[in-house]
């Protein structure tokens, strides 16, 4: 309800009326307030869009991390690490 706050008051809104019907005309102003609102939209599509890859990337990153703990990829890990260089692999070949 911040947003409300910085609207200003109902004189200045009327100024801004007068202002841009005196720019536009009162024939154009229903266009471009058509368009607004598409763009508007076209805009609050996109956020959701994106919020919705987000959380869809948060949510295969959450499953890559429990899959990376299996008990075979931390065998292979323990076969490649450099700590274990001395000690004798299970595959000789």
């Amino acid at each position: 309800m911040q947003t409300l706050a910085y609207l200003g008051s109902p004189t200045q809104w009327f100024i801004l009326a007068i202002i841009c019907l005196i720019v536009f005309g009162a024939s154009r102003l229903p266009e471009i307030a058509r368009n607004l609102g598409k763009s508007l939209g076209i805009l609050r599509q996109a956020k959701r869009d994106f919020e919705q890859e987000l959380m869809n990337a948060e949510q295969a990153g959450a499953a890559g991390t429990q899959k990376d703990h299996s008990p075979e990829l931390e065998a292979q890990a323990a076969r490649h690490d450099p700590a274990n260089a001395d000690q004798p692999s299970e595959k000789q070949g």
